[in-house]
Order: structure tokens, then sequence, then C-alpha cells
């Protein structure tokens, strides 16, 4: 069956949801659903009302509008286990099994796991209770990063230079009922992600995007799961590149033997200290929205054929290499201080597929209305990192509202 004949879910809200979708929709896809998409409607995709972790009611709807591939970029849908759930039921899904994406969902997994698979990760400790997690603060080298298990949260994360400053947040955090925490020295240097497509044995990487962390300029701030974005990212080499998918070739292995296999796309954050030299930080489940219209934009592959190959054990037979083209992309996340701010300009983005949004609503009048922190991600696609970072800018200042916020230094010099 050809792509124009098939029907497709996408599990998942956000900007990763509807970038895939219009990625989906440009390579000739008959029609493409999100759920529960972003609330905003698209002439290239349909929101459907689900919540993504109704594992009955998505089974329905594939089955009642002939889906012919889900793919679930959710994580909820992914703790939820919907893979294995579609594929007791017959369906053809893409994604990774709960056990298996346990190490990217939970950082303290993850984190273990690289420890496990003997991969070069930063000193860490896991731990349950307060006084267990300000007692390893005591001999830990500054800046320590403390996370939550399972939340990318911006408020849900924190470099701390001082033992003082975390034990506060420890005690934040504990105080209102989680159940542990990753403790994690800093290690500084230039944050990138290898992105690895995977049909659980083998694997090949198809996006080398380099990461900006932090809400300020210059890396201040508060950090986040992302604020920005560019591709290809030329500091990393290809020897790098090798290297982490050592590291990822084990991991499949270790994984397998555990009657796991992963498979889909696997993303590991890295951070490069000095020359071919890094370490890794975490795993990723999907694209991440503040990358995935950067990733996407540049690849050259029938996303359908490549997803299916995966699932029907096609995948080393049929592909060698992931084609790329050879244009670059950049992109920023755009943040909001706070809720229920209207936001003027969007209509003179050059074009709207380069909005991907995340938490915005849109207003009776139809106007569009942030809501807090990350808003949407804008992005730009050129022949050269210089032309996409200046048309990047040039649709950003024509955006405006109150309280708007967005990093003005990505891929600059």
């Amino acid at each position: 069956m050809e792509n124009d004949k098939k029907n497709i879910l996408i599990v998942g809200k956000g900007a990763a949801a509807s970038s895939l979708a219009q990625k989906l929709v440009s390579q000739g896809v008959c029609k493409v659903f999100v759920a529960s998409g972003n609330g905003i409607e698209s002439e290239n995709y349909t929101n459907v009302d689900l919540r993504e972790d109704d594992l009955t009611g998505l089974l329905k709807f594939a089955l009642e509008n002939e889906i012919s591939l889900t793919v679930p970029v959710s994580e909820l849908a992914l703790k939820s286990d919907i893979v294995s759930f579609f594929m007791s039921n017959g369906q053809s899904i893409f994604g990774p099994v709960k056990e298996a994406c346990n190490i990217a969902l939970n950082k303290a997994a993850g984190k273990k796991f690289l420890y496990k698979i003997h991969a070069q990760t930063s000193k860490f400790g896991v731990f349950d209770k307060q006084q267990m997690a300000e007692d390893w603060l005591r001999t830990a080298n500054f800046p320590v990063t403390i996370k939550c298990f399972e939340s990318n949260n911006i408020g849900d994360r924190l470099v701390c230079t001082t033992v003082s400053l975390a034990g506060q947040f420890l005690e934040n955090l504990f105080s209102r009922g989680e159940s542990g925490v990753l403790l994690e020295e800093y290690v500084f240097g230039h944050n990138f992600t290898v992105y690895f497509v995977t049909d659980g044995y083998s694997s090949l990487p198809f996006a080398v995007v380099g990461n900006y962390k932090f809400l300020e300029d210059g890396d201040g701030g508060i950090l986040t799961n992302g604020s920005g974005c560019y591709v290809p990212d030329y500091r990393v080499s290809e020897l790098v590149v090798q290297r982490v998918q050592n590291v990822v070739r084990n991991a499949l292995v270790s994984l397998d033997k555990k009657g796991e296999p992963y498979v889909g796309i696997l993303g590991v954050e890295c951070v490069m200290t000095g020359e071919d030299k890094f370490y890794i930080n975490e795993f990723k489940s999907f694209l991440q929205d503040f990358d995935a219209a950067s990733v996407l934009n540049l690849l050259d592959e029938n996303l359908i054929k490549l997803f299916t190959a995966c699932i029907e054990g096609l995948f080393s037979d049929d592909y060698e290499q992931i084609k790329i083209n050879d244009l670059s992309s950049v992109t920023a996340v755009v943040s909001s201080r706070s809720e229920g701010k209207y936001i003027s300009g969007l209509e003179l983005v050059d074009d709207i597929k380069n909005l991907g949004f995340i938490n915005v609503k849109k207003g009776l009048d139809g106007k569009y209305i942030t809501g807090q922190n990350e808003v949407f991600v804008l992005t730009r696609t050129a022949s050269t990192l210089t032309r996409a970072r200046n048309y990047l800018y040039e649709d950003l200042a024509q955006i405006s509202f109150d309280g708007m916020k967005y990093r003005h230094d990505i891929c600059k010099g």
C-alpha cells in the first residue's frame, strides 16, 4: 500500500507532534490525526480530542479510522505502554515498549543504565530521602544538577552552585512529595544530542543537534530541557558520533538480553568537554519539542517506509544510512513570563509551518493567547546556518507579547 493510501495517528501534543505531522503530510500521506494535538486547528492534520494515556479510546479510534501506523511521541503515552497494548491488538506502531524506554523516561533509571553499560557519565547519586541526598552533597564537586525522576518542567531541575542552595531546593522538592531525586555533578562544555533510529538490534544516526539548555543568553538563568538548537552541529566530529553509536549498540544489546528491545527513535544527550571527549547525560525517547522541526526539515527519507522497516524487521537489510539533505536549521524556543497575553505578529511569519505550538490557545476572537513558560518554537531552514539564523531572528522581531522571552545568541559566531 502506497503512502497516499494510509492514515497515520500521532499520539502526543506540542511542537514535536505537529512537526512530525507536517513532515508526513509533505510526503503524501493520506491523512494524519494527532491525539491530543495542540488545540490549534491545522489544514494539514486533524486534532483528536483523546488523552494520550486513553489507550482504549485511542485503539478504538485507530480501528474505526483504518489507521495504518501509529507513532507515539508522548512520554505519557509511552509510560502507559501504548506500544505493547497496540501490538497485542494487531496494530502497527512505531515506538519502544515501556520497559525498554524506561531508560529515557526515568532519569534515575537512565543514569544507572549508563553506569551499567560503562558509558562515560558524570558522578551521580539517586536518593529517595532528603538527608541521604544532603549527605552526598558534602563530598560532591559543585556545581551540582538536581533533577526529579520523571519531569522535564523548568521548576523541577536546577543547577546549584552551593550546598546551601542545593539544600533549599531539595527541601522544596521533598516537601511537595517528590518520590526521589537525581543528583549529578554538572559538566561544563558544549551540549549536543545525537538521534538514532533503531529496530532494537541495529541503529543508524540521522541528526547531530547543537543544544542550548539555559534560558538566558550566554548560558545564564534557569536550566531548561531546551531553549534552542541548530542542525547540523559541525562542532561534533564523526569520531564522536561513532563513539556515541557504540554506546547505543551496548544499550541495545543490554536491553535485548532482558527481552526488552528498543524500537523507535533514541536520543542521546551529551556534553563535549574537549576535542573528541564527551560525557553522556541522558537518553530521550523521541525528538524533543525544541529540535523536532530542525531535525525533520533535514531528513530526506520516506518516514513511513523507514518506520515500517523497523517494525517488520527489515531495517538492517534496507538501510545502510539515513539520507539527509544539505540544508541547515536553527530553532528558538519562545517563552512567556505569564499566561493570558495576546500574541501579535504570528501572521507575519514567512511560513506558518515553521511554528510549533507548545502552550498556546486561541481566543474567541481568533487571536493567539500565551500559556506560561514555553509557548512555541520557531524554526527556519536555509542553505547555511548563517542564513537560517538570520531568517529566524527576522521572524522573531515581528512577533511580540507582554513578557516575551527567547535567547538572542543561538548559533551566534
